[in-house]
Order: structure tokens, then sequence, then C-alpha cells
């Protein structure tokens, strides 16, 4: 079966063409292309909506036509047409969710809409040299989301846990922006991290670390750092020192910080459930402090654990296209967390 898969969910414009075939399903992605106008809202410090649509707008139709060519592919031999239908912004949605229709019909095709949030999940199938078993944890953590997902089997999905407030990617992004850095705030995070030269004098909270639940919460840490970069202390800080080792120090705590607590609570998932695999899923999956500490966690452990590649972390019509080959039905029958954009039919 070969579908082509729209993803229009945020800042970003995707289409990809793929490939299911054999039992279990092996998915081959045979082409996958981005048009993205982040660089447009880091001035703004986050995502302007009615910038990312009309952006997408002007790109989306450019962007299938490329992955169509690129795939090798024609028109005739597509089967399905997958597209986001959410969560996300909606000016961004429709503007996907409306050229998929309009494709569908015109070119005669079934269309699939597919949860933005599962698709994440379902990189994790693309080309492995195993496919995860499941039972299975799924960690999806994102600008939006950061939930804990038991996945019984393909069509048995259960919420279990998450955070009560602030997701790990906006805590990343609202943390880069107080100490004066520009969006996206993940990887600016990431690369001054990297740069720090010893420990950080100011110690970040790990909110909820110890409580007998898989519940989180960023909003105390990103106010927690808020407080710091306005203290006394800190202006006397970077004063007697160099200022950008005493931000790198901060950053890498961080992150250190909430590293951490996606990791006591994952674990904690795992404590209980006892899956056959760990899934890892989401733009913050991108983390490589994160990746890292995950693999070393459940290594200890002797359970499997499956990691996107990088490129289908992070927003991508690829993943679109596997959770659609995946799970054609699931939208009519996938209910995650109940009251929020994990909600699906």
């Amino acid at each position: 079966m070969i579908v082509l898969a729209i993803e229009s969910t945020c800042d970003e414009t995707g289409a990809a063409v793929a490939k299911g075939y054999g039992e279990p399903m092996a998915i081959e992605i045979l082409s996958d292309v981005k048009a993205t106008s982040t660089k447009m809202h880091a001035k703004y410090g986050g995502i302007v909506p009615e910038i990312a649509a009309r952006e997408q707008m002007i790109s989306i139709i450019p962007v299938i036509e490329t992955a169509i060519e690129n795939s090798g592919t024609r028109i005739e031999d597509i089967d399905s047409i997958a597209v986001t239908q959410g969560p996300g912004l909606i000016g961004s949605l429709l503007i996907g969710v409306e050229t998929a229709k309009a494709l569908a019909l015109a070119w005669k095709k079934p269309l699939i809409k597919v949860n933005h949030m599962a698709a994440h999940v379902f990189a994790n199938w693309i080309r492995p040299l195993v496919t995860p078993e499941l039972p299975a944890i799924a960690l999806i953590v994102s600008g939006g989301h950061t939930d804990l997902i038991y996945l019984e089997g393909l069509t048995v999905w259960k919420w279990i846990g998450g955070t009560r407030d602030d997701a790990a990617g906006e805590a990343f992004d609202k943390a880069a922006r107080v100490m004066g850095f520009p969006y996206p705030g993940g990887p600016q995070i990431e690369v001054l991290s990297k740069k720090a030269k010893g420990e950080s004098k100011f110690k970040l909270p790990r909110p909820m670390i110890h409580e007998d639940n898989l519940e989180m919460s960023f909003s105390g840490l990103k106010t927690a750092l808020v407080q710091v970069v306005g203290s006394p202390a800190f202006a006397e800080a970077t004063a007697r020192s160099s200022r950008e080792q005493v931000i790198c120090a901060l950053a890498r705590e961080f992150n250190q910080a909430v590293v951490d607590v996606l990791i006591k609570k994952t674990m904690k998932a795992v404590e209980l459930y006892q899956p056959k695999s760990v899934l890892l899923a989401g733009g913050v999956a991108a983390n490589a402090l994160l990746r890292e500490n995950l693999v070393a966690s459940i290594k200890y452990l002797g359970k499997k654990l499956f990691i996107p590649e990088l490129k289908y972390c992070t927003d991508n019509a690829a993943m679109i296209a596997a959770c659609a080959l995946m799970r054609p039905d699931y939208v009519d029958s996938l209910k995650l967390r109940p009251n929020s954009g994990l909600e699906v039919g």
C-alpha cells in the first residue's frame, strides 16, 4: 500500500510518500519533504499562528508536488491520502486538511485522518531492524504535550500519566527566552549546555520527581528559573565571572532538571506496567541528554528501547504516513487523554 501523507500542525509544511508491505508491516519512506517558517517566528519568541498558516498556504502545493516527484511514483500509484487532523494550530491544520480533502476528491482516493501525537509514536516503526514488541510504554515529549501512554496493542492505548501544566518542549522555549535566546528553545538550551564548564551556582527543582505517581509539572521549574535570573545573586555572579559561563551552566542545570523528571517518571511507568518495549517520541526526543539517559536507564532494566531517527522526531509527514499504514482505522477507536488534544473520535 502506498500513502501520500500531509502534515501541517504548526509552522512546518510536510508531505511524504511511503510504502507499507509484509507481515509484520515494514514501512519504507519513498520521499519526505518539508518547508518551514521557523526563522520567521524567532523574533517573536514563538509561533505566530497567522504567519504559520499564511506560509503554509504558499508552500503546501509545491511541497506535495516535490514529494510525489521525489518518490518516483505517479498519482495513479497512490492508494490513499493521509493528513494530520490534530491536535495543532487550527489555521495550520485547516490548510492541510482542506488540501487533502480536495486531492482525495479530485483523485478519487480514500482519506485517512491521523492524530498528530499518535503519529509521533509510530515514527518508531519506520524501517527499524527490529519492530517494537507490545505491550509498550511510550513517552511523548513535544512543545505541546508530555504524556506517558501504555500501548497494550496497536488498537488499544491508555493514557497513564503526564504533565499537569507546561509541556517539556514549552518549558525549554520559555527557559531560552528568559535567558535571552531565540525560539526554538530546545536546541538553544542544548548548545548552551555543551558549552558549560563546571557546576551551576544555582540549583533548580525537579518538580514532583519524588511523588509516587506518573504526573509531572514544569511550570514551577520555569518559575524557579525566572526567579534565579532576576535575583541579585545572579547579577552578582555574572559580574564576578563570565556571564556566558553562568548562563551556560544554568542552561545545563535546567536541561538536566527536565530530563531527570522525564526519566524518573518513565522508569516508574515501566516498573508499574512491565512492558516489553519502551518508545520515545516527539520533538523533545531529539534532546541528546534525554536520549543518552534513557538508553542507560532502559539497558539497566533489560527492556527494549526504540527511538526514532532525529529527522523523524520533529514534525514530519513520514510519521503521518507510518501511522496511516499501521493504524488506518484508529481515528474511530483511539482514545488517549480525556479532555485534551490527545483525544480522538
